[in-house]
């Protein structure tokens, strides 16, 4: 039997290991690497990216693949951690609205005071009755049925994404993720042993052509995508390639995990059906609380496939027992007394004026296609000059961004990302975006205002 790609990354993982390829090195191309291991050329590429999830090796787009750097930022090492004295941060993607630690605190204190001997106490694996209708009823706002019974609720999206992909998934097993996509898929897809396939995309979100391509050619287990205002892109999948993608899904018989963290923020549109309404039953879609309430919540409604209920509730058990009942039982709270549509309403007023602020101080267009309501721009950037050194200068100017690697599934595109959202003031995001205003143009001098 021939060699396949476990084996031949492999190989490479032990010359990379043992310094025979050192960092920085330029690896074989696709090509020569399956000429050299006598295999297909689907098997090199595997081999690939297999080491890219490994996090040893980044391609870039038009350079072909390299031993990963330790300074290097990409999918693999991207962290949240604490934000520097003096550094202004545009990298972490959440909004934070004057007053909503005060909410957050008065919210805690009426949880804790109606509910303490129940909060303190051990939680259903599947989270409080009370929490899972709460949950369907905000579900419910987006088209998704009002069904408490199909609800878990999850630690957080990372969690249900966890969650979702051990439902649909084993080991050894193949996803489809867009080309461009959230950090977070990467290190679960990597943590359960799957391969991450990209799907191409444009201005509409990913092509549902692609997908029937690469879904034909070879077999995925799952799809994961954010058809709401894409992470990192911004653009909004329309209704028709939506259909088209729980049609692909139908016939190739895979399943499809919808990640809506950003849906809020069109609540002002009309409304598109989620995937979850055109395949309810190969559909979990999730809905955390991160960016549309607070991320200190780490809560998450899942709306699983109907049937799914009690394997849902037995994979949390098995992750995390239940989800933190305290920042449930907030979300719920908030829910019920119209805390959580004032969060949204307000988060996408601030989305749209801090969006409009940046592209009228940028040097150069963000992109199109992306929903004036997102929190982030993304940035294609000229030829001269890296996304990885952009983002290491801009740090010691004062101002943290986002390189395209952190985002790219199986390349390192050109591009960076900018979350608007995060600065506490609209003072302070106007500041940072000068420095970046000034990075970008060409020949100029920096200096820090």
């Amino acid at each position: 039997m021939g060699m396949g790609a476990k084996e031949i990354a492999a190989i490479l993982e032990a010359e990379i290991l043992e310094g025979r390829r050192l960092p920085g090195a330029r690896l074989p191309t696709h090509r020569d690497l399956a000429f050299r291991h006598g295999v297909a050329l689907n098997t090199a590429s595997g081999a690939m990216r297999l080491l890219e999830a490994r996090g040893l090796v980044v391609g870039e787009v038009g350079r072909g693949s390299f031993v990963r750097t330790p300074g290097h930022i990409d999918a693999a090492s991207f962290r949240i951690e604490e934000t520097g004295p003096g550094l202004i941060d545009l990298s972490r993607n959440v909004m934070s609205l004057p007053g909503l630690a005060d909410r957050f605190e008065r919210a805690a204190q009426l949880v804790l005071r109606r509910e303490r001997v129940a909060i303190a106490d051990y939680q259903p694996h599947a989270g409080r009755a009370a929490d899972r209708a709460a949950g369907a009823a905000w579900l419910s706002r987006r088209g998704l049925p009002d069904d408490p019974s199909r609800v878990v609720i999850c630690a957080g999206a990372q969690h249900a994404v966890m969650v979702a992909l051990m439902a649909t998934t084993r080991p050894g097993d193949t996803i489809a993720v867009e080309a461009l996509s959230w950090p977070g898929i990467k290190a679960s897809a990597a943590a359960l042993g799957l391969e991450v396939l990209p799907v191409p995309m444009d201005g509409e979100g990913l092509r549902p052509r692609a997908l029937l391509q690469l879904a034909a050619r070879r077999r995925i287990a799952a799809l994961y995508c954010m058809p709401s205002l894409q992470n990192p892109t911004g653009v909004t999948m329309p209704a028709r390639r939506r259909d088209a993608v729980a049609a692909i899904a139908r016939r190739l018989d895979f399943r499809i995990i919808e990640d809506d963290a950003y849906g809020f923020l069109t609540e002002d549109d009309a409304p598109i059906p989620p995937l979850a309404v055109l395949a309810p039953e190969r559909s979990w879609h999730l809905r955390s609380t991160s960016k549309s309430f607070t991320p200190g919540l780490r809560a998450a409604w899942m709306l699983v496939p109907p049937g799914r209920e009690e394997q849902a509730a037995n994979l949390v058990r098995a992750t995390v027992w239940t989800a933190p009942p305290l920042g449930a039982a907030i979300a719920s709270l908030w829910v019920g007394n119209g805390t959580a549509a004032l969060l949204e309403a307000e988060k996408r007023r601030e989305a749209r004026a801090r969006q409009a602020l940046a592209r009228s101080l940028l040097p150069i267009p963000a992109s199109p296609h992306a929903h004036p309501a997102s929190m982030h721009l993304w940035l294609d950037l000229p030829r001269r000059g890296t996304a990885q050194e952009l983002a290491q200068r801009l740090t010691t100017l004062g101002v943290k961004i986002s390189p395209g690697a952190v985002f790219g599934i199986g390349s390192a595109p050109n591009s960076v990302r900018l979350a608007l959202g995060a600065p506490m003031d609209r003072e302070d995001l106007e500041r940072a975006l000068r420095i970046v205003a000034r990075a970008l143009r060409p020949r100029t001098s920096i200096v820090r205002p």
